[in-house]
């Protein structure tokens, strides 16, 4: 008897699950508005060495993209060493998280004072 109400739970489960996969509208898997943002995650390491752990995720809007990105960890960075963030080639000092929006290519790097010079672009 407990055999047959597993193998019922089952097959009920089963045609729950195919009912709700066929009631979904097709548009909606392919709605941009709906989708996940993409993600990316690195460990920048710095040109006076140190370390940061960041990432950044991003959805496509229109013609380009909005995101944001965050430090995925403790940073082991020198005081003299800051973020740089590109924004379609326009380059700022920039805080250890943010967003943008409607960006075509933002990019991140390290650069330090002392040092004088910067990472290479992420």
């Amino acid at each position: 008897m407990l055999r047959m109400i597993k193998r019922v739970a089952v097959a009920a489960a089963v045609v729950t699950g195919a009912t709700l996969v066929l009631a979904a509208p097709a548009s909606a898997a392919q709605d941009p508005a709906l989708a996940l943002p993409a993600q990316a995650c690195t460990t920048l390491t710095g040109p006076a060495g140190g370390k940061l752990p960041l990432c950044k995720s991003w959805v496509r809007n229109g013609d380009a993209y909005d995101g944001r990105w965050w430090g995925n960890g403790p940073s082991t960075l020198p005081t003299k060493t800051y973020l740089q963030r590109s924004e379609d080639g326009h380059i700022t000092s920039s805080d250890f998280s943010g967003s943008y929006y409607k960006r075509k290519k933002v990019l991140f790097r390290l650069c330090d004072r002392l040092a004088g010079r910067c990472s290479g672009w992420w």
